[in-house]
């Protein structure tokens, strides 16, 4: 049997020559394209946290206006059971009587209050461009 052979070594690298002095010019460049690599990651990051931004904003518009739909859809359903009960004379099986200005009054106030809602949630929701005057209505 014959003895394995070692690996052959590589050619001792020589020592790097020493690098020149930069000019003023090669200074300037340099300190430019570290500047111009600053930039651009500056530029990704704020891209990327403005796109995180819209999409938070959709998701919460989303959620607020479900919950604005809810609360409308649960008063106005108090109205018509309301209105109801007024006008048979009975609720769930209980004789039920109010007075016509406490109906009148609940039916106006409840009605303006999901107008109200919904002009809120909407003007949030679709805001006037910018330089657009907003009518104090």
């Amino acid at each position: 049997m014959t003895a394995p052979t070692p690996p052959e070594t590589a050619p001792a690298a020589a020592p790097a020559a020493p690098a020149a002095p930069l000019t003023a010019i090669e200074r300037a460049v340099q300190v430019g394209l570290v500047a111009e690599r600053r930039n651009a990651e500056l530029d990704t990051r704020t891209r990327e946290l403005r796109y995180r931004e819209a999409v938070d904003q959709r998701v919460l518009r989303l959620l607020i206006g479900l919950s604005v739909f809810a609360v409308s859809v649960l008063w106005l359903i108090a109205d018509v059971t309301l209105t109801l009960a007024q006008g048979f004379g009975t609720l769930f099986g209980q004789t039920f009587r109010l007075d016509p200005a406490i109906i009148i009054a609940f039916l106006t106030t409840s009605t303006a209050t999901v107008i109200g809602l919904f002009l809120v949630f909407l003007r949030w929701l679709y805001p006037p461009a910018p330089g657009t005057p907003r009518d104090s209505a």
